[in-house]
Protein backbone atom coordinates (compact mmCIF):
# COMPACT_ATOMS: atom_id res chain seq x y z
CA UNK A 1 0.00 0.00 0.00
CA UNK A 2 1.32 3.28 -0.65
CA UNK A 3 1.23 5.91 1.66
CA UNK A 4 -0.14 9.10 1.21
CA UNK A 5 3.05 10.66 2.33
CA UNK A 6 5.24 9.06 -0.08
CA UNK A 7 2.62 9.63 -2.69
CA UNK A 8 2.93 13.62 -1.75
CA UNK A 9 6.59 13.39 -2.45
CA UNK A 10 6.46 12.00 -5.62
CA UNK A 11 3.67 14.51 -6.81
CA UNK A 12 5.85 17.39 -5.92
CA UNK A 13 9.13 15.41 -7.35
CA UNK A 14 6.91 15.84 -10.69
CA UNK A 15 5.93 19.47 -10.21
CA UNK A 16 9.70 20.16 -9.42
CA UNK A 17 10.73 18.33 -12.39
CA UNK A 18 7.76 19.86 -14.57
CA UNK A 19 8.94 23.18 -13.05
CA UNK A 20 12.11 23.02 -14.17
CA UNK A 21 11.32 21.89 -17.18
CA UNK A 22 9.89 24.95 -18.20
CA UNK A 23 13.01 26.83 -16.70
CA UNK A 24 14.82 25.16 -18.96
CA UNK A 25 13.33 25.85 -21.77
CA UNK A 26 12.92 29.79 -21.07
CA UNK A 27 8.98 29.26 -20.16
CA UNK A 28 9.06 32.00 -18.16
CA UNK A 29 9.19 36.22 -17.45
CA UNK A 30 11.14 38.36 -15.26
CA UNK A 31 8.84 39.84 -12.33
CA UNK A 32 10.77 41.76 -10.16
CA UNK A 33 14.69 42.59 -10.10
CA UNK A 34 16.53 44.04 -7.12
CA UNK A 35 19.94 44.92 -6.06
CA UNK A 36 21.29 41.30 -5.70
CA UNK A 37 18.73 39.13 -7.62
CA UNK A 38 15.97 38.43 -10.15
CA UNK A 39 12.36 36.90 -9.82
CA UNK A 40 10.60 34.78 -12.25
CA UNK A 41 7.17 33.92 -12.73
CA UNK A 42 7.04 30.21 -14.89
CA UNK A 43 4.73 30.59 -17.35
CA UNK A 44 1.38 29.02 -16.63
CA UNK A 45 2.22 28.38 -12.98
CA UNK A 46 1.37 29.53 -9.83
CA UNK A 47 5.25 29.63 -8.76
CA UNK A 48 8.26 31.99 -9.61
CA UNK A 49 12.14 31.16 -9.25
CA UNK A 50 14.53 33.58 -8.17
CA UNK A 51 18.06 33.88 -9.14
CA UNK A 52 20.58 35.74 -6.34
CA UNK A 53 23.97 37.16 -5.65
CA UNK A 54 22.97 37.23 -2.00
CA UNK A 55 24.48 33.72 -0.36
CA UNK A 56 22.52 34.29 2.45
CA UNK A 57 19.26 34.06 0.69
CA UNK A 58 20.36 31.08 -0.87
CA UNK A 59 21.60 29.53 2.86
CA UNK A 60 17.82 30.50 4.62
CA UNK A 61 16.43 28.89 0.94
CA UNK A 62 18.35 25.58 2.34
CA UNK A 63 17.07 25.69 5.77
CA UNK A 64 13.25 26.23 5.07
CA UNK A 65 13.06 24.03 1.59
CA UNK A 66 10.04 21.66 1.88
CA UNK A 67 9.47 22.95 5.42
CA UNK A 68 6.62 25.11 4.79
CA UNK A 69 4.55 23.95 7.62
CA UNK A 70 7.22 24.69 9.83
CA UNK A 71 8.58 28.02 8.80
CA UNK A 72 5.17 29.64 8.46
CA UNK A 73 6.13 33.48 8.09
CA UNK A 74 8.72 32.35 5.25
CA UNK A 75 7.28 31.99 1.64
CA UNK A 76 7.28 28.19 0.82
CA UNK A 77 10.40 26.98 -0.98
CA UNK A 78 10.27 23.90 -2.54
CA UNK A 79 13.76 23.55 -4.82
CA UNK A 80 17.39 25.20 -4.05
CA UNK A 81 19.88 24.84 -6.34
CA UNK A 82 23.21 26.64 -4.38
CA UNK A 83 25.28 25.79 -7.42
CA UNK A 84 23.29 27.42 -9.66
CA UNK A 85 22.22 29.94 -6.98
CA UNK A 86 18.35 29.53 -7.43
CA UNK A 87 15.44 28.53 -5.78
CA UNK A 88 11.93 27.87 -6.72
CA UNK A 89 8.93 29.30 -4.33
CA UNK A 90 5.06 29.99 -4.52
CA UNK A 91 3.97 32.62 -5.57
CA UNK A 92 2.84 35.61 -3.14
CA UNK A 93 -0.06 38.26 -3.10
CA UNK A 94 0.89 42.16 -2.87
CA UNK A 95 0.05 43.19 0.76
CA UNK A 96 -2.33 45.97 1.13
CA UNK A 97 -1.58 49.35 1.14
CA UNK A 98 -3.22 49.60 4.82
CA UNK A 99 -0.53 46.68 5.51
CA UNK A 100 1.95 48.20 4.03
CA UNK A 101 2.10 51.47 6.23
CA UNK A 102 1.85 49.32 8.96
CA UNK A 103 5.11 48.03 8.45
CA UNK A 104 6.42 51.03 7.27
CA UNK A 105 5.18 53.11 10.65
CA UNK A 106 7.53 49.92 12.76
CA UNK A 107 10.44 50.09 10.80
CA UNK A 108 10.57 54.33 11.28
CA UNK A 109 10.08 53.40 14.98
CA UNK A 110 12.80 50.79 14.37
CA UNK A 111 15.24 53.42 13.03
CA UNK A 112 14.92 55.51 15.77
CA UNK A 113 14.86 53.34 18.31
CA UNK A 114 18.36 51.77 16.56
CA UNK A 115 19.95 55.38 16.38
CA UNK A 116 19.17 55.77 20.44
CA UNK A 117 21.04 52.37 20.72
CA UNK A 118 23.93 53.22 19.25
CA UNK A 119 24.50 49.90 18.18
CA UNK A 120 23.30 46.98 16.33
CA UNK A 121 19.81 46.08 17.03
CA UNK A 122 17.62 43.68 15.98
CA UNK A 123 13.35 44.76 14.97
CA UNK A 124 12.74 42.14 17.65
CA UNK A 125 14.61 44.12 19.89
CA UNK A 126 12.84 47.11 19.10
CA UNK A 127 9.74 44.50 19.50
CA UNK A 128 10.62 43.59 22.78
CA UNK A 129 11.44 47.08 23.95
CA UNK A 130 8.58 49.50 22.36
CA UNK A 131 7.75 48.16 18.96
CA UNK A 132 4.68 45.84 19.79
CA UNK A 133 2.68 48.79 21.86
CA UNK A 134 1.60 51.28 19.00
CA UNK A 135 1.50 48.70 16.24
CA UNK A 136 -1.09 47.02 14.20
CA UNK A 137 -1.81 43.42 16.04
CA UNK A 138 -1.53 41.21 13.21
CA UNK A 139 1.92 42.72 12.20
CA UNK A 140 3.06 42.28 16.24
CA UNK A 141 1.78 38.41 15.56
CA UNK A 142 3.47 38.37 12.11
CA UNK A 143 6.25 39.65 13.90
CA UNK A 144 6.53 37.49 16.51
CA UNK A 145 5.84 34.27 14.93
CA UNK A 146 8.79 35.44 11.92
CA UNK A 147 11.40 35.85 15.36
CA UNK A 148 10.57 32.33 16.22
CA UNK A 149 11.07 30.79 13.23
CA UNK A 150 14.44 33.12 12.54
CA UNK A 151 15.63 31.03 15.81
CA UNK A 152 14.33 27.48 14.63
CA UNK A 153 16.63 27.92 11.22
CA UNK A 154 19.90 28.21 13.83
CA UNK A 155 21.56 30.24 11.21
CA UNK A 156 23.35 33.03 13.19
CA UNK A 157 22.58 36.75 13.25
CA UNK A 158 19.82 36.22 10.75
CA UNK A 159 18.18 38.39 13.14
CA UNK A 160 20.52 41.27 12.54
CA UNK A 161 20.77 40.30 9.06
CA UNK A 162 17.29 40.03 7.80
CA UNK A 163 16.36 42.74 5.13
CA UNK A 164 12.81 43.42 6.98
CA UNK A 165 10.80 45.85 4.90
CA UNK A 166 7.49 46.38 3.73
CA UNK A 167 8.98 45.06 0.11
CA UNK A 168 9.78 42.18 1.04
CA UNK A 169 6.37 40.76 2.88
CA UNK A 170 3.43 39.88 0.86
CA UNK A 171 0.55 37.56 1.57
CA UNK A 172 0.37 33.93 0.98
CA UNK A 173 -3.01 31.89 1.41
CA UNK A 174 -4.24 34.91 3.38
CA UNK A 175 -1.33 35.18 5.94
CA UNK A 176 1.50 38.05 5.45
CA UNK A 177 4.88 36.18 4.45
CA UNK A 178 8.52 36.83 3.57
CA UNK A 179 10.03 36.69 0.19
CA UNK A 180 12.90 38.12 0.65
CA UNK A 181 14.89 37.99 3.49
Amino acid sequence: MIRLKSLLREISEDNIDRLLDKIKQKQFRLLAAGDNGRVYEIDGEDNVFKITQERDEIEVASVIVGRWTEFTTFIPVYYVNEQESMFIMANADELSNADKMHINEFMVGYARYAREQGGEVSIFDYLDADGARNTDVETVNFLRALQQDIQRTGIEELDLDLDFRADNVMRWNGKMVMVDW
